[in-house]
């Protein structure tokens, strides 16, 4: 019998929102909990030390010690982890920390992508995230299906200070991905634009990815499996006895 089809066995699912914010959590909380299955129960957690949001390298590197803080801390008591941010900060690591799911955003929305269309294209914030993704994809070995990476123009903090005109911007630039790339899947990349998901689905031709809500859902999955990532290999168990200072 599946270890979640009884009544009274519950799963759970922490998300990590790797940056220093309280506003978000309780809308991150209200988010998940609203996708969840009736088993899931969701624990969203964010950091104490680090950035205030994600957008470059540098910031998602500051935000990799308390997300392993964290990973340390909580991974004993659920089911799966999600680090909710498109530059999956901190997920290699993390699988090197636990047995338990670890996901990241970009490598689960992208690779669902795959199974929607031949190609797909990533639009995310700031001009720099263009090569990031790609980045991504290489990394991946699925750069050859990416028909495309675009950044529009608007930072993190700034993509629900103006809806209508964030929506606009991403349907822009994806409509030039499917017309001029080829793209025939449309991932938004980056949580914060999940607000968005809904108002850009209604004006575009193609299957678009929210990739907080499609990495959520892969973690219930996975866990309801019996499916993980393999230790022994890539990852190698983590060795606490060589950090100093944390």
């Amino acid at each position: 019998m599946n270890a979640y089809s009884e009544k009274e066995s519950r799963l759970k699912i922490l998300i990590i929102s790797p940056v220093v914010s309280q506003e978000l959590l309780k809308d991150d909380k209200e988010y998940f909990q609203g996708l969840a299955d009736s088993e899931t129960n969701v624990v969203v957690m964010g950091l104490e030390k680090g950035p205030t949001s994600i957008e470059t390298f540098h910031d998602a590197v500051y935000a990799g010690p308390d997300i392993l803080r964290l990973v340390r801390e909580k991974s004993d008591v659920v089911d799966a982890i999600m680090i909710n941010c498109f530059a999956d900060p901190g997920v290699d690591a993390a699988r090197e920390m636990t047995d338990k799911v670890v996901l990241g955003p970009a490598e689960t929305s992208m690779s669902v992508a795959l199974h929607l269309g031949a190609k797909f294209s990533v639009i995310s914030i700031l001009p720099n995230t263009g090569p990031w993704v790609r980045w991504q994809a290489r990394k991946l070995g699925i750069e050859s299906r990416l028909a495309s990476a675009i950044g529009i123009d608007i930072p993190v903090l700034g993509l629900e200070k103006d809806l209508e005109e964030t929506a606009a911007q991403i349907v822009e630039a994806a409509k030039q991905a499917i017309k001029i790339d080829g793209a025939e899947v449309i991932v938004l990349g980056c949580t914060g634009m999940a607000a968005l998901a809904e108002r850009v689905r209604k004006q575009l031709c193609v299957p678009v990815i929210e990739p907080a809500a499609t990495t959520f859902k892969m973690a219930e999955l996975l866990v309801k499996l019996g499916l993980r990532h393999h230790r022994g290999g890539l990852y190698l168990t983590a060795s606490y006895d060589k950090i100093r200072g944390y």
